[in-house]
């Protein structure tokens, strides 16, 4: 392992402090997939009657939490490592992981935003449909 990170102890702390806040965060969300996952259930238990949109909506929200958390996760893992040993093949790694995490962070808010001016366009549309009525 190479040992050269140069990092110094001010960046060391604040890599420190994220590593806990990204644990803590990944921690949060794998509960609330788990959480989600028992609210599919129980809703299929009762008798939920729109279950197979229900189901599609797990399994896009779970597999888009599942990555993000992943991500968070081995960015907390390796970045750790790297403090620890001073490896910086891990600081590499845990850089990549956060950089996956904040690109699948950014297409979700591009394709958010997107939608969001696609439904006031089509408000809009309807408004003045309905107004010419």
């Amino acid at each position: 392992m190479e040992n050269n990170t140069n990092l110094t102890p001010v960046i060391k702390t604040h890599i420190a402090t994220t590593v806990t806040w990204a644990r803590y965060a990944a921690v949060l969300s794998f509960v609330n997939l788990g959480l989600a996952f028992l609210q599919l259930i129980v809703g299929a238990i009762k008798g939920n009657l729109n279950i197979f949109g229900t189901v599609l909506s797990f399994i896009i929200s779970g597999v888009i939490t599942l990555v993000m958390s992943i991500n968070l996760l081995n960015y907390s893992k390796y970045a750790k490592s790297s403090l620890d040993n001073g490896d910086s093949v891990h600081l590499y790694q845990a850089l990549y992981h956060l950089r996956t995490y904040f690109i699948v962070m950014g297409v979700l808010f591009l394709i958010i935003i997107s939608l969001l001016i696609l439904f006031v366009l089509i408000a809009i549309i309807a408004a003045i449909v309905a107004a010419s009525h």
